[in-house]
């Protein structure tokens, strides 16, 4: 028979996991429920990416959307109690969580430090944070990787570097 928890139960259970995950990192896990569903955000700054973050977050819905046929398909999930040893069918309390890192000033202007001035382009080319058309001075920012992006500012290359930079691990 599967048990169906309430979306605070499920929050609670989240922030417990992401406390395991990221032992360094502060996160704000709030819940909200709704007509029609429930969801939980999961907020945190600098720190780690947010597809590290959602490796354990996405563990926690209740549902998936497919938009190809615009439908949402609640799933039930396995859940295991660790110390005693049990095993039992849930149906979480969220259908959704959604992620949002935030990135402080200090950590942007860091890694903008790191951003290498390459000249002149030729070629018009468009900033990937951004969008902007760069027609003149290029930057380099190095996204971890050993990739190189063109942008227009040092900022746009710290945006850049900074979602794909675990700032906890890098130290930066």
């Amino acid at each position: 028979m599967t048990r169906y928890m309430r979306t605070a139960d499920t929050a609670k259970l989240l922030r417990k996991a992401l406390r395991a995950a990221h032992p360094a990192v502060k996160f704000s896990v709030r819940s909200d429920v709704y007509a029609g569903g429930a969801s939980i955000r999961v907020g945190w700054t600098d720190g780690p990416t947010e597809a590290a973050v959602r490796a354990t977050t996405e563990l926690y819905c209740g549902a998936t959307f497919d938009g190809m046929t615009d439908m949402k398909t609640y799933h039930s999930t396995l859940l295991a109690e660790v110390e005693s040893g049990q095993v039992e069918e849930v149906h979480l309390g969220a259908d959704f969580v959604f992620t949002t890192r935030e990135l402080t000033a200090d950590l942007l202007n860091r890694i903008a430090e790191t951003i290498t001035d390459l000249g002149h382009c030729t070629i018009p080319t468009q900033c990937r944070p951004c969008g902007e058309w760069m027609r003149g001075d290029c930057l380099a920012a190095h996204v971890p990787g050993g990739h190189v992006q063109l942008v227009c500012s040092p900022l746009c290359g710290a945006r850049l570097v900074a979602r794909a930079t675990d700032a906890t691990a890098a130290g930066v």
